[in-house]
């Protein structure tokens, strides 16, 4: 055996093998760096260049509050639904196969980062014929107590998680457990949205059980009513943020249902069934359900702070 043959066959195979580590390096992987890390695509969602121009929109003297939506005044027998937060898939598709039997119009308020975790269930609401509106990144309750910069992070991260899965662009506004102030109002003009949504009627997944309950609680419901159904928690601030204190509601805005025992986890319940039993009973009522887009616009006056001057011709 001629060992220098074999000892050059050996260097010349070490050769080819590190030379083609090198091009791999050098042309494929260099290459593909620029690839996003599709395992997070957080950071795809940060809305920057969104966040500055809202930021700078929010500075300017003349900046206007964005119109609340709110309850109709005509007496007409028409509601609206909007649900808070995002369903899973499974529950998504069993809120919308209730909402087509019954012809029901909707609108989704979603969180930014659950669209962004499950893309597809905004499709399958998109897809049913419904609509979507941005209920902030997180969901994060008590907005209002928060600075312009956060909120208008919020808002506008919210809004590029759902523009960048769905080609319509949300023009409704939502946050948990929120006051619509006129700075908030400004910070969601800010961000690009038209219109924060004010519901007068909160329904508490787990307190229907009965056709009977359900006809109770819609003979309470007044006409022109918007009817918001809560999906997920909202987010909480920290405890010990001085920012955030919880306040009770002015307002009791669940008919018939008293506050007693606690009420069910949302997810522990059936809330599609529930929603049947409810849809059901506003049908017995005669009453219509139309999107709550369709509602007239009204400037919001939170509460405690003085009534405007009457003017000649009335309030709009």
């Amino acid at each position: 055996m001629d060992y220098r043959k074999l000892a050059l066959a050996v260097a010349l195979a070490l050769i080819c093998v590190v030379g083609a580590l090198i091009y791999v390096r050098d042309n494929l992987i260099e290459k593909t760096e620029f690839i996003p890390d599709i395992t997070d695509l957080t950071k795809n969602y940060l809305a920057e260049e969104e966040i500055k121009a809202a930021l700078e929109r929010r500075g300017e003297a003349d900046i206007q509050p964005a119109e609340v939506i709110t309850t109709l005044q005509d007496g007409a027998p028409r509601l609206a639904l909007v649900f808070d937060g995002m369903p899973d898939r499974p529950l998504a598709a069993k809120l919308l196969d209730v909402l087509a039997r019954h012809k029901t119009p909707a609108v989704f308020f979603l969180e930014g980062e659950n669209v962004v975790d499950e893309p597809e269930v905004i499709k399958l609401i998109r897809q049913a014929g419904q609509e979507v509106g941005n209920y902030t990144y997180v969901g994060l309750a008590a907005l209002e107590k928060r600075p312009p910069g956060e909120q208008i992070r919020e808002i506008c991260r919210g809004q590029k998680a759902v523009t960048m899965n769905d080609s319509l662009t949300p023009t409704l506004f939502r946050a948990p457990r929120t006051v619509y102030t006129d700075e908030l109002l400004k910070s969601v003009r800010a961000a690009g949205l038209e219109y924060a949504v004010k519901e007068n009627v909160r329904f508490q997944p787990g307190s229907l059980h009965s056709q009977e309950e359900a006809d109770a609680f819609a003979a309470a419901v007044a006409n022109g009513s918007i009817i918001a159904i809560p999906v997920e928690p909202p987010v909480e601030q920290k405890a010990d943020d001085p920012a955030v204190h919880e306040e009770k509601p002015a307002v009791d805005m669940k008919p018939t249902i008293q506050d007693g025992t606690p009420n069910p986890p949302i997810a522990k319940v059936e809330l599609d069934k529930e929603l049947d039993l409810l849809l059901t009973a506003m049908e017995k009522q005669g009453k219509e359900f139309i999107y709550v887009n369709q509602f007239r616009k009204i400037h919001y006056i939170p509460a405690g702070l003085p009534l405007p001057e009457s003017t000649e011709g009335g309030q709009e």
